[in-house]
């Protein structure tokens, strides 16, 4: 088996999300982990997450439970290597308020081994700090 590029791993953690399966995801994450949200978004309050077990937990269960309808899939992925950042959008509707979301962000990401070893998202806080606003 060839060892996957830094850009075909990337692609297949977003893909593979985006498609809603998780265990593929983790495959993809390095068991040495260095993921980081956003400082000032609600799920950067547990950074930085060190496993996969812990995304799994801090961050993918809390979008399933405080987000509805939750896309975020890139719309435009740049290969620096074992470097890849990806651009899109976060949107979805805020469960507590029903209200919508629709977030720029921007990720960054490392491949070493085969495997996702850092990522770091920069989001608009803004935009989800308002859906969590009640009236």
């Amino acid at each position: 088996m060839t060892e996957q590029t830094g850009i075909a791993i990337v692609k297949k953690f977003y893909d593979s999300f985006v498609e809603g399966n998780i265990e593929d995801v983790v495959a993809t994450l390095s068991d040495d982990l260095d993921w980081r949200e956003s400082e000032n978004f609600l799920l950067g309050d547990r950074n930085p997450y060190l496993t996969p077990a812990a995304v799994v937990d801090g961050v993918f269960g809390r979008i399933a439970n405080e987000f509805h309808d939750y896309v975020a899939g890139p719309t435009e992925l740049i290969d620096a290597g074992d470097v890849v950042v990806a651009v899109g959008r976060s949107k979805g509707i805020m469960a507590a308020t029903g209200k919508p979301f629709d977030a720029q962000y921007m990720h960054v990401v490392r491949v070493a081994d085969g495997k996702i070893v850092s990522f770091h998202q920069v989001i608009d806080t803004l935009e989800i700090w308002r859906s969590q606003q009640a009236d």
